[in-house]
């Protein structure tokens, strides 16, 4: 099931504590006009990097993608860190103190912001590097699966009518025959299967899992009198594949039927980016070499034809196809679980190598975020002016900065509001404009409760600006209602809510 990736999470909560705790320390509360020529910059630079950490730990990136930015990011700032610590330890060498002033931690603060700022742009050059590498590595992965299989199957065909054929000259010619037909048809599926693992990957959506599992399950029984389980747990099935899936579905199968016992269970689970599919048996388990085959992509360095090619077939095709593999243990007593999981959406739309919202999705996420924001924001301007308490919360109390912190937290949300309900049944619910606009309502509420009432005003407690705990005002309900609403219907008019 699809999880949110830690290190996109990591760079948010790390680009936010230096925006709040750093940058905002710098300037007093009176000092509007420094900090609209030296804090509002930084402020800026540091909400937009906590919003892409969040786009990150929920986009359609790898995990491994992300925490490759995310590891580059930690360097950045741990690397500024370091040196105003030499710098702080040379100072109390020389004069016994260190003096920490407005200056000073302002310069912390943007230095900081600045190591941020590199790393993350260095892991995502990182990151891409290590995309295309996978990609070369694959390819050579898949050349290497069609020249061992063209050199194993072709050529013990060939051999096998070469011998028949001299059998021809001298007796028992049928069967003879029939062996050179067996030896030929050999070579006819394996040129197709060939043919079918160098094809590309798809580039859209539109393949029903249960369907082509329900087909091959038939096939198998017939062929090996295998009985397969079948156990379905989503109500959608379809991902970002073609009819190849029939192939990856089959070899599993097979594998199964021919190393475990007489049955094999199938399940096919769903999340709201994925399809997972796994194949259980109770067989003696797998070696090594096809467990590092399936969970790394590791190749076998020689042809070894008494492990088939099979699982290589799988993990090639589920690659291309912007998956994964997964083996575990089924029991202590033996059995393996094959899972592979399948995006919905084709990824390499979204840049990223794995599961997650697609970008469009995200897109639509921040824009009613930020259009519902607009809408409270209005409310707020024209009855309560709260724009500097809320600008109060980053140590600046006038408007601009309330307004773009107001629209940094609307923009947040919104991203969180558009996860949590296609990552959950609650995607089902949200089919027309009400039924959106209610769950939005119903998140504007717990806003309100949480956020508003009682974080916020803790914060303001913290930052020196006596409030009442909690703080649940009405104008507070309405304006939450308002964004809420505003919010939901917005996402369900842009589509946002699917996959």
């Amino acid at each position: 099931m699809d999880q949110p990736r830690l290190g996109g999470l990591l760079i948010a909560l790390s680009s936010f504590g230096i925006t709040r705790l750093f940058v905002a320390e710098t300037i007093r509360v009176d000092m509007a006009l420094p900090f609209l020529i030296a804090g509002l910059a930084p402020l800026l630079v540091g909400l937009l990097l906590t919003v892409y950490g969040v786009v990150l730990a929920v986009g359609p990136f790898s995990s491994q993608y992300v925490s490759t930015i995310a590891r580059w990011h930690v360097t950045g700032v741990a690397a500024m860190a370091v040196v105003f610590a030499i710098t702080g330890f040379e100072q109390i060498l020389s004069t016994g103190t260190i003096a920490v002033g407005e200056q000073t931690r302002l310069l912390i603060a943007n230095v900081l912001l600045g190591g941020a700022v590199g790393g993350t742009l260095t892991g995502i050059q990182s990151g891409r590097f290590r995309r295309r590498e996978a990609e070369v590595r694959r390819s050579a992965n898949r050349a290497l699966f069609v020249n061992r299989l063209l050199k194993h199957e072709v050529v013990n065909a060939i051999t096998i009518i070469d011998g028949h054929a001299e059998l021809l000259r001298e007796s028992d010619a049928g069967r003879s025959v029939a062996a050179i037909r067996r030896a030929v048809d050999r070579i006819d599926s394996t040129i197709e299967e060939v043919g079918t693992v160098a094809r590309d990957r798809p580039t859209s959506a539109g393949i029903d899992v249960e369907r082509m599992v329900r087909d091959v399950i038939k096939d198998v029984r017939a062929e090996y009198d295998h009985a397969v389980d079948l156990s379905v747990r989503t109500a959608d099935s379809e991902v970002a594949a073609d009819e190849r899936i029939a192939l990856l579905v089959r070899e599993l199968l097979v594998n199964a039927a021919t190393h475990g016992d007489a049955t094999s269970t199938v399940t096919i689970d769903g999340s709201a980016h994925a399809v997972e599919l796994s194949v259980s048996d109770h067989g003696p388990g797998l070696p090594e070499s096809q467990r590092s085959l399936l969970n790394e992509g590791t190749f076998p360095e020689y042809d070894d034809p008494s492990t088939g090619f099979g699982l290589q077939l799988v993990r090639l095709l589920a690659t291309q196809f912007g998956g994964d593999v997964r083996v575990r243990d089924t029991s202590e007593e033996g059995g393996t679980t094959v899972t592979v999981s399948l995006p919905r959406s084709d990824p390499a739309a979204g840049g990223g190598a794995s599961i997650g919202l697609s970008l469009p999705a995200l897109t639509r996420a921040v824009g009613a975020g930020l259009l519902g924001g607009v809408a409270m924001g209005g409310y707020f301007q024209l009855t309560t002016g709260l724009f500097p308490v809320i600008g109060s919360l980053y140590g600046v109390a006038i408007p601009l900065v309330g307004w773009l912190t107001h629209l940094f937290h609307s923009a947040i949300f919104g991203l969180l509001f558009v996860t949590g309900v296609t990552s959950t049944r609650l995607s089902r619910v949200a089919s027309g404009p009400v039924r959106a606009s209610a769950l939005g309502l119903g998140w504007g509420m717990v806003l309100w409760l949480l956020a508003a009432g009682i974080l916020m005003p803790i914060w303001l407690s913290i930052v020196g600006v006596p409030t009442s705990i909690p703080n649940l005002s009405r104008a507070g309900f309405v304006g939450h209602a308002v964004w809420g609403v505003v919010v939901g219907a917005t996402v369900w008019w842009l589509d946002g809510f699917e996959m």
